[in-house]
């Protein structure tokens, strides 16, 4: 995982996700299917943040990469 999804892991996602929760608590009759969704919805946020990520940084690779092989290739005579 890069800074940047860690940087909005800590600094967005789990004061967002606690303050759902604490939210959800405040409902009595209905807190308890609150919390469950909001656990579902951030473990697949999560989920899908880390693989983007992963995924962007091998696309970053793969083009740096072929840019260094386009360099090479064309400052040869």
């Amino acid at each position: 995982m890069t800074g940047t999804s860690w940087f909005f892991i800590v600094i967005f996602a789990i004061p967002l996700i606690a303050f759902l929760i604490w939210l959800m608590k405040q409902d009595r009759r209905k807190g308890i299917w609150g919390i469950i969704i909001i656990v579902i919805l951030a473990a697949g946020a999560i989920f899908a943040s880390s693989r983007a990520s992963r995924n962007a940084v091998q696309n970053f690779e793969m083009r740096k990469k072929e840019a260094q092989e386009k360099n090479t290739s064309s400052s040869t005579p």
